[in-house]
């Protein structure tokens, strides 16, 4: 894939691109931004995590017709959520800052898009210290001028820790950060697509299951930036923290509305 320089309103509306699984055996490209805005957040990494803007709607799905007849599952239901996801009890407030280590209790909906089916429960964040390695130990099927650009980058990463807090049977999937500058501004490049690989930046394997009271799973979110604009945190963005994004073929109504309370970040 080649370098492209891509509106920040385009980027703002991609929904779900993101996962912190990654999946060696997709090609990955790096992309840059264009025209964006000389403050607020953008997203990087794909292990990207998407952007969402309070100006541009998530595009969703009309519900079905007719009511959709509950599946018995141990994944959760067929039927589509009629509410927002709430915060409750002892999960984290919107707009927490948080030091690396520390862990945010948060809300979560899954929809799984194998099973057709839908799950809430509660998860455990733990985001440790940021740390950098040269750009080029990315590993990735990245074409001449992506890797031009990447000698010109670091990397910044960081292992997260999820942990089933609640015990409902979760179907693990891509939690969406961002990453925090330490002037404040957006990314201007972000990894494209699955396959990114970075050797320092240690996984766990991805669970079959994730149904017990402290299941774990590590995984890594890797950015890329110059050293002149480091980045210095994460910051969660998913429901209710953050916007919701829809997968293709997911009928759930649109709960913006009641969303973008905050992020939670690290730093």
């Amino acid at each position: 894939m080649r370098v492209s320089n891509i509106p920040s309103s385009a980027a703002e509306r991609s929904p779900l691109r993101g996962s912190l699984r990654r999946v060696r055996a997709l090609s990955c490209a790096l992309v840059l931004i264009g025209g964006l805005p000389a403050s607020g957040c953008s997203t990087a990494g794909d292990i990207t995590r998407p952007v969402s803007s309070p100006e541009s709607p998530t595009p969703s799905l009309a519900p079905a017709s007719s009511p959709a007849t509950p599946v018995p599952s141990s994944f959760g239901t067929t039927t589509p959520p009629t509410r927002p996801v709430r915060l409750t009890g002892k999960m984290t407030r919107p707009g927490t800052r948080l030091r690396f280590g520390q862990k945010a209790i948060v809300p979560v909906r899954q929809y799984n898009r194998m099973r057709k089916t839908y799950s809430e429960g509660v998860l455990g964040i733990i985001v440790q210290p940021i740390r950098r390695a040269p750009a080029t130990t990315v590993r990735g099927d990245f074409d001449a001028d992506s890797w031009a650009l990447l000698k010109t980058r670091r990397a910044y990463y960081a292992n997260v820790v999820i942990t089933n807090e609640s015990g409902n049977a979760l179907s693990l999937y891509a939690l969406r950060f961002n990453p925090v500058f330490r002037d404040g501004g957006p990314s201007d490049v972000i990894l494209m697509g699955f396959g990114g690989d970075l050797p320092n930046c240690q996984e766990t394997p991805q669970p079959e299951s994730f149904d017990h009271r402290g299941d774990r799973w590590v995984t890594c979110v890797v950015n890329v930036s110059t050293p002149s604009r480091p980045i210095i945190g994460l910051e969660y963005m998913d429901p209710p923290y953050g916007r919701e994004g829809h997968y293709p073929g997911d009928p759930s109504p649109d709960f913006n509305e009641y969303y973008d309370l905050g992020t939670i970040s690290w730093s």
